[in-house]
C-alpha cells in the first residue's frame, strides 16, 4: 500500500470512531501508534507484547495514586466509602435499577456488591423496593439526601483528578481520552456480556469480533 492511501486509510479509520477529533488530535495518535516507524512498516510482536504490558501498569499504577488521593479527600465527609461514590454515579445513571444490575454495571462481585448496597442503604442514601416485574429483585434509587451527597461527593473527588492530572497539557488530556474511550467501551461491552466466561475464551470472541 502506497504511504499517502495508508495515511488517508488510517484517518479515515480515526474520524470514524473519533468523530469530534481535530486533524491535530489524529496526528498525536498516529504518531504515538507508529512508534515513529516508517508508514508500512510493523513493529515486531515482542514490542508490542512490552508496550501493553508497560501501558497496563502505567494505568494500574495511576489508579492506585489515584484512590489514595481520592481517600485523603474524602476524609472532609466521615463514613462515606469510596465504593460508594462508583456504586451511586451508577445508580444516578440508571435513574432506578436492580441491585444486581448495579453491581455487573461496576465490575464488582455480587456477594461484595450487595453488601456495598445495603450499607449505603443502611447510611439513607439509596431507598430500596420491590421490583414489580420481578418480585425476587430489589430496585434501589437515590434518596433526596443520597442525591446530595452524590453532588458533594463529585465536587471533592474532581479534587483527587486535578491533583493527579494538573500537570498534563489540555491537548493531551484530550488525545489520551480520544486514544483510551474507543477501547474502554469494546471492552465494557465484553465484559458486560460474557463476565463469568475465562480470558482464553474472551480473548476468542474478541479477535473474532474484529474480524
Amino acid at each position: 500500500m502506497k504511504p499517502v492511501v495508508e495515511l488517508i486509510t488510517a484517518w479515515a479509520d480515526y474520524e470514524s470512531k473519533n468523530p469530534a477529533a481535530s486533524v491535530a488530535d489524529f496526528c498525536s495518535h498516529y504518531l504515538l501508534n507508529s512508534k515513529g516507524l516508517p508508514i508500512g512498516e510493523t513493529p515486531v510482536e515482542a514490542t508490542i507484547s512490552d508496550a501493553d504490558a508497560q501501558l497496563s501498569g502505567l494505568i494500574n499504577q495511576l489508579n492506585a495514586i489515584h484512590v489514595i488521593y481520592a481517600k485523603a479527600v474524602l476524609k472532609e465527609m466521615p463514613g462515606i466509602e469510596l465504593e460508594w461514590f462508583y456504586f451511586m454515579k451508577e445508580i444516578d445513571r440508571q435513574k432506578e435499577a436492580r441491585k444486581s444490575d448495579v453491581v455487573s454495571a461496576v465490575f464488582f462481585e455480587q456477594s461484595t456488591g450487595i453488601d456495598i448496597l445495603n450499607r449505603i442503604k443502611k447510611a439513607g442514601l439509596i431507598q430500596e423496593r420491590n421490583d414489580p416485574m420481578d418480585k425476587r429483585a430489589r430496585l434501589v434509587k437515590l434518596s433526596p439526601q443520597g442525591e446530595k451527597i452524590l453532588i458533594s461527593l463529585h465536587q471533592l473527588l474532581s479534587k483527587a483528578d486535578h491533583m493527579l492530572y494538573q500537570d498534563l497539557a489540555g491537548p493531551n488530556k484530550k488525545m489520551l481520552i480520544n486514544l483510551l474511550s474507543d477501547t474502554e467501551k469494546k471492552h465494557n461491552a465484553l465484559i458486560s456480556e460474557n463476565r463469568h466466561k475465562q480470558l482464553e475464551e474472551l480473548i476468542a470472541g474478541y479477535q473474532q469480533e474484529k474480524k
